[in-house]
């Protein structure tokens, strides 16, 4: 199965079984009274439409479809295979090690789920992890039209909503994510649908409807705290958002007892860029989200640590550019890992080929290599009247890199000029203290006299506002 930001924790365990309906109770009545393959195939469908993946007689009767392989379809026995490895939160290989050549594997991996949908099409859960590899590789339209393919099968399971809508969401279409999680009938009783529908209304300034039977089903006992974590967070996240820091925090205690990685990964981000919610992520709960232990590790200043956390996020999550953004930016400017850098940003720019940052940090780390012809291809063709004034400024600054490592270094001085310019009307100190910084580096490396109190300055305000990817250095200084 396929990795969805997170998707995956969602299918471990059951909701409250009143939800479920009588006729989901008859059939697992049928088949603990009668253990035969035709109640073995009734309870399997229905639990596999109905999300009940933890549920242990729909365990038992995918495992009797097996154990009577000789008498079952292969339809049923891929019906089977399929909620078994759904129940036991298995996936297909993803390659973890991040190098071009890894695509092959990810190609290879795109070839069996072909295969397996020619011979089962009309298995949702095929196509949507098919559509995740598609977007691995920054196959867009082919992705588009798995998760189309997957979602008319089935527009209740809770797995293919919220895989789904993620990927809507990576398009840039939270209108379609939000289309599906508000048509779906399971969207009105699931709180893992309803956290989703919630959170991707706020990314648009919207106010969700839902956000009544939201408090209601936190206030459910009979909910598992774990199914509640993600909900918890999406109002956590919108009460700090509307400056009620008291039921903010007191909503993200309750997302925190039993956390999932997006609850994990939510929580650090906002930390990392509010101070809020208050309390500590301890490094045990943090290893349960590869994208809160990349933040958390780099903000202990263990920036090895972070990388490879970035590597494995990224594994995780292909189809986003967030982990390569992060991983190339620590590899290129905390640790000075230029090649390790520039896989990253390559990699993250197969399924995300227009992302400013990755091709800013790409460039950046060319240049730094001596590799200026490469890096000045790289930020050919950016639209920059769609860009914010801070990114205008950033890939100034890093056409001052290429400047210099140009040999033209009045050119250099001029472009480094304007971006720290740009960053003083923003109010930006802290990315004027990173262009200064490497600008000073660029002087230094000529030997030019100019970079000395350029420097100083930088490492006075870097340690006066903690950016600590330039601590390490300061230190090999």
């Amino acid at each position: 199965m396929a990795r969805w930001l997170g998707v995956t924790a969602s299918v471990e365990g059951q909701l409250p079984t009143p939800a479920l309906g009588d006729d989901y109770q008859e059939k697992v009545a049928s088949w603990e009274k009668s253990k035969r393959l035709g109640h073995a195939s009734d309870l399997v469908g229905n639990a596999l439409i109905l999300n009940q993946f933890g549920d242990q007689s729909a365990i038992a009767a995918a495992q009797f479809i097996f154990d009577n392989s000789e008498k079952a379809s292969p339809l049923l026995l891929e019906v089977a295979e399929t909620f078994l490895r759904l129940s036991k939160n298995e996936s297909l290989a993803l390659p973890n090690v991040i190098v071009p050549d890894e695509n092959n594997r990810v190609r290879e991996v795109i070839s069996r789920l072909k295969a397996r949908t020619r011979e089962y099409p009309r298995n949702p859960i095929l196509w949507m992890d098919l559509a995740f590899y598609y977007s691995a590789l920054g196959q867009t339209e082919l992705a588009d039209r798995a998760v189309t393919v997957a979602l008319s099968l089935n527009q209740e399971n809770r797995y293919l909503l919220r895989s789904g809508a993620r990927f809507f969401m990576h398009l840039g279409t939270p209108d379609k994510a939000l289309y599906y999680l508000r048509k779906s009938n399971s969207g009105q009783q699931d709180p893992w649908i309803v956290a989703a529908e919630i959170a991707i209304t706020d990314t648009i300034e919207g106010t969700s409807q839902r956000m009544k039977s939201a408090r209601t089903m936190l206030e459910n006992k009979s909910y598992a705290k774990f199914h509640l974590s993600e909900l918890a967070s999406a109002l956590g996240t919108i009460e700090l958002k509307s400056g009620a820091r008291k039921k903010g925090n007191k909503l993200f205690a309750l997302a925190l007892e039993e956390p999932t990685e997006n609850t994990l990964a939510q929580i650090t981000f906002l930390q990392n860029r509010h101070g809020e919610p208050r309390g500590a992520i301890s490094p045990d709960r943090s290893a349960q989200s590869f994208e809160a232990e990349a933040m958390l590790k780099a903000h202990n200043y263990d920036f090895d640590g972070a990388l490879d956390a970035s590597k494995k996020w990224f594994a995780y999550q292909p189809f986003s550019s967030r982990p390569a953004v992060h991983g190339s930016y620590i590899a290129g400017v905390a640790l000075g890992k230029y090649e390790e850098a520039i896989k990253v940003a390559r990699m993250g720019l197969l399924s995300s080929p227009k992302d400013v940052m990755l091709k800013n940090n790409l460039a950046f780390s060319l240049a730094s290599v001596g590799r200026v012809e490469e890096a000045k291809g790289v930020l050919e063709g950016i639209e920059e009247d769609r860009l914010s004034e801070s990114e205008k400024n950033t890939l100034t600054a890093t056409r001052g890199v290429i400047s210099f490592r140009s040999e033209d270094h009045a050119e250099g001085r001029r472009l480094y000029g304007i971006a720290i310019d740009g960053f003083k009307k923003e109010k930006s100190t802290r990315l004027e203290t990173l262009a200064k910084f490497f600008w000073a580096r660029e002087e230094e490396r000529i030997g030019s006299g100019l970079g000395r109190q350029m420097a100083e300055e930088a490492i006075k305000n870097a340690k006066k506002l903690d950016i600590r990817e330039l601590m390490g250095h300061f230190e090999k200084k």
